[in-house]
């Protein structure tokens, strides 16, 4: 019943948005120049890449105190061997991967037909091609569970981890539209063409992303530069199925039926629609209903409201897991952004969630959740601004677990930051701001004033309410950081952060500090298990040196650490690494090469256990091409 007025719900809500447009219509426009008609036939194009990594790494840190219990499926999980700025492993290995898309159209004055085509090809170890390489095509990732699943080992030397596998896909994905861009229906692997990110947001994948140069987690910069000719690869992981988006004047509509990625032997199906009115600088609005149902076998989570509930207490905190299963979440909001006043911007973003599961502690005790986001700019010029957020995200909002094919996707220690969600499942919604159960307050300011640039921001969270074994236990009910406390005894934590991003732009040459530094607090009631007090600092400094429009130069250090208490157990950890890095454009190939050199120093994760020194190196080489 419920599902039937939500789409009721919906439906009529795009009627409406869609009567405003026409309304809107009726007002007049500047109309586009129109763009040349392409020729009709046939065609084919051929692009792809070919990644080449060579990691060696040293010390004890390779194998943690903890990889026998993480290997076995237990939430005790190792800080080490990881990359802390990107949460890949350190494995040392050998790996090439070769990915090539064959892409064939056929235009008729009307429409135009496309086929996508690839072959995945890799040798050596499976982690680092799982991890370092760009992101495997379609059936060929590890992360689908579709051809071969590496997880993650621990091995001390080369060759232990070395697999041999090829994938021909056919078709990656299939489209036709018509040539005015009025519809196009999809099919195949593919990404939403628009989408609400606190409706749903797509899986973020977890390689590292093929850069020049090291960005801090969570930095507020433009982002790493590359070169005009360079693809960056995607960071969200595509969607399997069927999408349909049809143009009617100023509003489009999505449709869309398709698979997420999951676990072997259990499935996630995804219906979602969308309506976007866009009016230009009268505002853009919009509505969204994603509804996600999970099947097959049962699954362990990090979450403690499924049944066969336990608890691991360690020097890691009061760990838990449950097992769940047939889970089903329903997401609905609406969003607004227009220009109340000359150099002022408003956002407005509600959303709202249902959630209920087949396997649960305690049935019955769900109950809607919220989300609220509401953002005020103030723009004194082109190039300069102030916004003053307000969010607010429910304990009970967007709350459906779902783990990747491969365990453990960042490196996860209890006190591993960024830390907005349970490790090894991704949130369908987009936490990177702000996670769940919480509630407060961003200002982030942008500044350019002739050859500086700054970008900074800072935030304030409260945790909603406390978790205790009682309200972990609720059906739905999540938060996705702090560890549960012993009923009777919750305290509220808080999150603080504070950062900057500094460019000095000279003729060829950029000069970038990037910096991040997050605080997370709870206090204890009487029991000395339930303390964190933690601050993660980040640095980054990088020096780029353009020597022209097809080549680029890059040098970069950075340091993260994590130092403080996280229950009874110490936390110092400095993480720092090294990195040259370069980019070369040949026309139609593309070079980028990137070695970096780390280093792990800290206290032991378990105390009195094996320090987590760490020294590695890492060479990626990547090559794309277009024919």
């Amino acid at each position: 019943m419920r599902k039937i007025f939500l789409y009721g719900a919906a439906a009529s809500l795009a009627f409406i948005l869609l009567c405003a447009a026409a309304q809107a219509d009726q007002s007049p426009s500047p109309s586009a120049s129109p763009s040349p008609s392409p020729t009709p036939g046939f065609s084919t194009s051929v692009s792809g890449s070919n990644v080449f990594i060579d990691q060696a790494a040293s010390g004890p840190g390779i194998t943690p105190p903890e990889a026998a219990d993480f290997q076995a499926g237990l939430p005790n999980s190792p800080m080490s061997p990881y990359d802390w700025f990107s949460s890949a492993p350190t494995i040392p290995g050998i790996s090439g991967v070769a990915q090539w898309l064959l892409t064939a159209t056929e235009r008729t004055p009307g429409v135009t037909a496309q086929a996508t085509f690839g072959f995945d090809g890799f040798v050596g170890d499976g982690t680092n091609a799982a991890f370092w390489a760009e992101p495997l095509l379609g059936n060929a990732s590890p992360h689908w569970n579709h051809l071969y699943n590496p997880g993650i080992v621990f091995p001390t030397q080369p060759g232990k981890n070395d697999f041999i596998g090829a994938q021909l896909s056919v078709p990656v994905s299939a489209s036709l539209a018509d040539n005015g861009g009025n519809w196009q229906i999809r099919g195949g692997y593919f990404d939403l063409a628009q989408t609400d990110r606190f409706v749903f947001a797509p899986p973020p994948v977890p390689n590292v992303l093929t850069l020049p140069t090291i960005t801090t987690a969570e930095t507020f910069g433009p982002g790493a530069p590359n070169l005009n000719a360079w693809t960056p690869a995607s960071a969200n992981m595509q969607l399997l199925g069927a999408d349909a988006q049809v143009k009617i004047r100023s509003a489009s509509i999505e449709l869309t039926d398709a698979l997420l990625p999951a676990l072997g032997g259990t499935g996630v199906r995804m219906l979602n629609g969308s309506i976007v009115v866009d009016r230009g600088d009268y505002g853009r609005f919009s509505a969204q209903v994603s509804h996600i149902d999970t099947s097959g076998d049962p699954i362990s989570t990090t979450t403690f409201f499924g049944v066969n509930q336990t608890l691991y207490p360690g020097p890691q905190g009061r760990l838990f897991a449950s097992t769940l299963a047939d889970q089903h979440q329903t997401l609905a909001g609406v969003r607004a952004f227009f220009h109340p006043f000359s150099g002022y911007d408003t956002l407005f973003e509600l959303g709202r969630g249902w959630y209920n599961a087949g396997l649960v502690a305690e049935p019955g005790t769900n109950a809607p959740g919220n989300y609220q986001h509401y953002a005020l700019t103030r723009h004194f010029n082109t190039e300069s601004d102030v916004t003053v957020e307000y969010y607010r995200f429910d304990p009970r909002y967007a709350t459906v677990i779902l783990p990747y094919g491969v365990p453990e996707n960042i490196w996860a220690v209890a006190w591993s930051w960024p830390g907005q969600w349970l490790k090894s499942n991704y949130q369908s919604i987009d936490n990177t701001i702000i996670g769940i159960n919480r509630a407060g307050y961003r200002v982030h300011v942008d500044v350019t004033h002739g050859r500086l640039e700054v970008h900074a921001a800072g935030y304030v969270w409260r945790q909603l309410e406390p978790i205790t074994l009682a309200q972990g236990s609720q059906e739905g009910w999540v938060d996705g950081y702090f560890l549960p406390q012993f009923n009777g005894q919750g305290t509220q934590g808080w999150q603080r952060q504070a950062g900057i991003f500094a460019a000095w732009h000279f003729l060829r040459d950029d000069v970038i500090a990037d910096t991040v530094w997050d605080r997370s607090y709870r206090p204890v009631n009487n029991d000395p298990v339930d303390l964190v007090s933690m601050n993660y600092p980040q640095i980054v400094f990088s020096l780029q040196h353009h020597w022209n429009k097809k080549a680029l130069g890059i040098v970069s250090y950075g340091r993260y650490s994590a130092n403080g208490m996280w229950s009874t157990t110490p936390v110092q950890g400095i993480y720092g690494v090294g990195m040259l890095g370069g980019e070369w454009d040949f026309g139609k190939q593309q070079l980028l090469v990137a070695l970096r050199h780390a280093g792990l120093v800290g206290l032991p994760s378990i105390p009195d256990g094996p320090p987590p020194t760490l020294r590695g190196t890492t060479l990626v080489v990547n090559e794309q091409f277009s024919l």
